[in-house]
C-alpha cells in the first residue's frame, strides 16, 4: 500500500524520467517489507524511498554547483565523481523546500549511496533497498547474499554489500569513497566489541 507523499517531493518525482521512477517505485516496495522484517515504520521507510532518487538525473557539473549552493562539503571522491553527491543534493533539496523535516529520512536519503556508520534504521533500510532492486542484480553480482543478510540483520546486509562493493572496486581500479570506507570499519569494530 503506497504512502500519500508530501506534495513537494511527488513534483519531484513526477519529474523524474520513467526509469529512475520505476526504480524508485521498486526501491519503495523492497523498503516496505524490509522496514517490517525489522520493526522499522514501514510508512517512513517508504518515505525515506520515496525520496531518495530525487536528485539522480541531475549531470555532474550541475550537482556540484547544487552541493556547493547548499553548502555541503564535497571531497575529492566525490569531485571526481559527482554522481555520488545526488543523496546529500536530494537531502537538502528536500529540507530546503520543506518536504521533509525528519532527521532520519534526511539522512537516509544523504547516505543512501554511500551508507555511514550513524546511519539509523530507516537509513539502513533505505540503503540495503537501493541495492537490492532486482534490475541492479547485473551490476551487483553478490546481491542475493545481500538479500539474505539484510532480512536477518540490516547492519550484516550492510557489510555484505560494502564488502562485495569494495572486491568490485579494487578489480576494477575504481575510487571507493571514504564514507563507505569508515562504515564497514566502524561495523566491523561494533561487530569485534
Amino acid at each position: 500500500m503506497a504512502i500519500e507523499l508530501p506534495p513537494t517531493l511527488q513534483a519531484r518525482l513526477d519529474a523524474l524520467p520513467a526509469g529512475l521512477r520505476a526504480h524508485v517505485g521498486r526501491v519503495r516496495e523492497i523498503a516496505r517489507d524490509l522496514g517490517e522484517a525489522h520493526g522499522v515504520d514501514a510508512d517512513t521507510a517508504e518515505l525515506t524511498a520515496a525520496a531518495h532518487d530525487v536528485a539522480r538525473h541531475i549531470p555532474g557539473p550541475r550537482l556540484l554547483e547544487e552541493a556547493e549552493r547548499a553548502g555541503l562539503a564535497i571531497n575529492a571522491v566525490e569531485r571526481y565523481a559527482p554522481v555520488l553527491l545526488h543523496g546529500p543534493v536530494g537531502a537538502a533539496w528536500l529540507a530546503a523546500d520543506g518536504a521533509i523535516d525528519d532527521p532520519d529520512v534526511l539522512d537516509g536519503v544523504r547516505w543512501h549511496t554511500t551508507a555511514h556508520a550513524d546511519l539509523a534504521p530507516v537509513g539502513q533500510v533505505v540503503f540495503l533497498a537501493d541495492k537490492l532492486d532486482p534490475h541492479k542484480s547485473a551490476m551487483y553480482p553478490f546481491q542475493q547474499s545481500v538479500r539474505d543478510a539484510a532480512f536477518l540483520s540490516l547492519p550484516d546486509g550492510i557489510l555484505t554489500f560494502l564488502d562485495g562493493a569494495l572486491r568490485l572496486h579494487i578489480e576494477r581500479g575504481e575510487l571507493v569513497h571514504p564514507t563507505s570506507t569508515d562504515t564497514r570499519n566502524a561495523l566491523l569494530l561494533a561487530a569485534a566489541c
